[in-house]
């Protein structure tokens, strides 16, 4: 099968692209950059240059693949949000427009954390409410943007990833928090630090994509978690034992300056997504061996963390 990927040069999408590789199929991915034509030279993917806002490029690349698989996104958040929800809803046109009418999978990419903390701390579901926080309202209209184009025969699917998706000592949130950590001096968490999240490991979550392009029926969600027990307090204590700082509850303020309003959200509110439903309908069984603070203490993240200590 002929993939085409956005976001293959990233830190998931590189794992989802060497997962693809290793099961026979051939991955075309969209290279904004020389560097990134590198990368994915490297990684054994085919580059196709272009970037999110080159729709005519977008199409393209979607009408030469048996199947796309969208995991790019703008991180210029010099621009407004709304902006950059733009800018994605019309590069999933774009692609969908390349495969309307043939049947073929169109994965797309959110996160769970759309859905609102269910009030007394049970996990959520996909059919849970959604967040009326406005930023997080944007981000779940563009999973209904993407939804509605199976009117269009198109085989399109929304994948929500957990906010702490790790491993391979790469991820956004976790190094954010540790180099937080490193320079403040300790671990900040909002609250009590009661809260649970929910993590997931990148190969697993890659086995999911490939899982989803498969097998997805037309029009499902599915949540991409392998954890929903962890305690704000103890990932912050993880955090800050892994470069010698303890953890410390700070007001919602503060944790915006010390590591950035849209992170500091998610080591303030729950966030328990159950992924039965990936399990049940897709046959997803994680493998991941380490949990997501296992892998901070001992794991993947051990020398970035030493050497963040070093540092200090």
């Amino acid at each position: 099968m002929r993939i085409f990927m956005t976001g293959a040069s990233g830190y998931i999408g590189s794992v989802v692209a060497e997962k693809a590789i290793e099961q026979g199929h051939e991955v075309v991915g969209l290279a904004r950059s020389r560097a990134s034509e590198e990368k994915l030279k490297k990684l054994g993917v085919t580059p196709f240059s272009g970037d999110l806002e080159s729709l005519d490029r977008l199409t393209r690349g979607a009408a030469e693949a048996d199947a796309v698989l969208h995991l790019g996104f703008v991180h210029d958040f010099t621009r407004p949000y709304e902006e950059l929800i733009g800018i994605d809803k019309s590069a999933v046109r774009a692609m969908a427009q390349g495969i309307a009418g043939t049947g073929k999978p169109l994965i797309t990419t959110s996160g769970t954390g759309v859905t609102a903390p269910d009030p007394n701390g049970a996990e959520t579901n996909e059919d849970s409410p959604l967040d009326a926080d406005p930023v997080l309202k944007l981000r779940a209209g563009a999973e209904t943007d993407a939804l509605s184009l199976a009117a269009s025969g198109i085989r399109v699917n929304v994948i929500r990833l957990a906010p702490y998706v790790y491993g391979r000592g790469g991820s956004v949130f976790v190094p954010v928090l540790l180099k937080a950590a490193a320079t403040h001096g300790f671990a900040p968490y909002v609250g009590s630090g009661a809260h649970r999240t929910s993590s997931a490991n990148v190969d697993d979550v890659a086995q999911l994509y490939l899982l989803t392009m498969e097998k997805g029926t037309p029009g499902a969600t599915f949540n991409g978690s392998t954890e929903t027990d962890i305690s704000l307090l103890e990932l912050a204590k993880a955090i800050g034992a892994a470069v010698g700082v303890p953890a410390k509850s700070v007001p919602r303020s503060e944790a915006d300056a010390i590591c950035g309003a849209f992170i500091a959200r998610f080591i303030e509110i729950g966030n328990r997504a159950s992924s039965e439903k990936a399990r049940r309908e897709l046959g997803w069984q994680p493998q991941s061996k380490l949990g997501l603070l296992e892998d901070i203490a001992d794991g993947s993240y051990r020398v970035f963390a030493e050497g963040l200590r070093q540092k200090a």
